[in-house]
């Protein structure tokens, strides 16, 4: 009866979760949008529009004056701060700016004599969106101490020089998808990042991006001005499956404890230098068939919402990912009952290490350790014990399915069966098939990085993300990049360049 209940519960959560996964990923991607204008496109505003106006006249014009000037169609993004993933912003350097114009000899775009320029006359916000737009490259961003960090996250030169080498040959193909197409609308701004390393697996990658967003013209006080905010951006990850983006179909089992020991290694940890973690935490779990097979097959494009579900008309985002890699092997294979029930074993050693040591258990009284954590060792032996068992009393076939999980149903059961709540996360169940909430687990293939190249910032696959919403400027710039796309002229920048 309790399970029932359970079930149903979870099943009720997960239909309020549906409806309101577009909203989160809306919020969760615009807060990151919120962090890159707050540490590189914000301070660099003021920079971009005195480059293309050195007037005073639209010194004072704000971000929340734009938006609220420029129609009920326009979007407003005012989600907090959220990401920790981006670097603090300096203080541009005014004798640094250059006019764009000067920098433009190779977007021909920016050169044109007949574009818009920012403090034109103009009537409406309308009546812009057929002007001629600008293309600024990322040799052309106007604050030279944000292209001078561009790769300051790579740790040795050789990584630098690679990631360089490879994100001006993915600028060089964005640059000529648009041959022949007339920019409009506003300005299509290109932008490097690097975020260090991380693991795929046990492969050590480097992670690096390029990016170029598409910043319409919007008439404030009937004239034109440049709208800091963008919808429509063009994000190639190298190296990177951005789980943030793709949620709420691909996710990651979330972290808990204490970093130090989710680490293989532990013992040499070194805060800040990545190192590969425990196998639990190495999976990816994915509930679209679709999006898994776009990701092996490197065939085709896979959208977030199907066209028939688009909102015309309106600055909804919508995902179009392209999943470029090389060779037959899958990327991702399926993780077995039997190394997702192993992985909890490890996982559970490393409780014993650290549970006692958090800050949660040192600063709590000994009620509170007994009501949030209990007895440690018991509880950590029960845990165990339960996936013993489910290894030693269960067949070889069984064990062989794939592992499919449902967080929601277990710690629905967690709190059903009073388990202490700090010490009871991925205690064992069950297994699911195909409940709702339930998704099934992956793990990255170790044969697709076997014969790689040894360093890091070689290219070894690349998501390619446009995300653009329903309105005619926009619409112009991802249907000429998806006609222009071709699968085999991205797949040789998978090579090995700084060789």
């Amino acid at each position: 009866m309790l399970v029932a209940i359970a079930s149903t519960q979870a099943q009720v959560l997960k239909k309020l979760q549906d409806k309101a996964s577009r909203a989160v990923n809306r919020s969760i991607d615009n807060a990151a949008n919120k962090a890159v204008d707050k540490a590189v496109t914000k301070p660099i505003d003021k920079a971009v529009d005195k480059a293309l106006d050195p007037g005073p006249k639209n010194k004072k014009q704000s971000d929340s004056k734009a938006s609220a000037d420029a129609g009920s169609n326009t979007p407003s993004n005012t989600e907090p701060d959220n990401s920790q993933q981006v670097e603090s912003s300096q203080t541009p350097v005014k004798s640094s700016l250059r006019s764009p114009s000067v920098d433009a000899k190779d977007a021909p775009e920016a050169s044109s004599a007949n574009a818009v320029q920012i403090g034109d006359p103009c009537a409406t916000k309308e009546e812009l969106a057929t002007a001629l737009g600008k293309y600024f490259t990322a040799a052309q961003y106007p604050w030279p101490a944000v292209r001078a960090e561009y790769f300051k996250e790579m740790t040795a030169p050789q990584d630098k020089a690679a990631a360089k080498q490879t994100l001006e040959q993915i600028e060089k193909l964005e640059q000529q998808s648009r041959a022949g197409f007339t920019l409009a609308g506003g300005s299509l701004e290109a932008y490097y990042s690097s975020e260090g390393y991380e693991y795929a697996g046990a492969k050590k990658l480097a992670d690096y991006r390029f990016q170029a967003a598409f910043h319409e013209y919007i008439c404030i006080n009937k004239k034109v001005a440049r709208n800091s905010e963008y919808s429509t951006v063009l994000r190639v990850y190298v190296n990177k499956l951005p789980v943030n983006t793709l949620s709420p179909y691909m996710r990651a089992i979330a972290k808990t404890g204490d970093e130090r020991y989710l680490q293989k290694d532990w013992k040499n940890y070194k805060a800040g230098v990545a190192s590969p973690e425990i196998d639990v935490f190495t999976y990816l779990g994915c509930s679209n068939p679709e999006l898994i097979a776009a990701i092996n097959s490197g065939k085709g494009y896979w959208q977030n919402i199907p066209e028939s579900e688009i909102r015309k008309n309106t600055y909804e985002y919508i995902y179009r990912y392209w999943f470029v890699k090389k060779g037959d092997a899958p990327m991702l294979l399926p993780v077995s009952r039997k190394e997702y029930l192993e992985s909890l074993l490890e996982f559970y050693d490393r409780e014993s290490l650290y549970l006692t040591k958090s800050s949660n258990y040192e600063a709590a009284s000994n009620e509170t350790k007994q009501a949030k954590f209990g007895d440690i060792p018991a509880v950590l032996a029960n845990k165990k014990e339960i996936v013993s068992q489910a290894l030693k009393e269960n067949s070889a076939e069984w064990l062989s399915r794939q592992a499919m999980v449902n967080e929601t149903e277990d710690l629905y059961l967690n709190q059903q069966q009073k388990l202490p709540e700090y010490s009871s996360y991925l205690t064992f169940h069950k297994f699911y098939d195909n409940e709702k909430g339930s998704i099934p687990l992956y793990k990255y293939n170790p044969a697709y990085f076997s014969a790689s190249s040894k360093s890091p910032a070689n290219p070894e696959f690349m998501t390619i993300a446009f995300r653009y919403v329903h309105m005619p400027a926009h619409l112009s710039l991802i249907n000429n990049f998806t006609k222009n796309f071709e699968e085999e002229t991205w797949q040789k920048l998978l090579g090995s360049p700084g060789k």
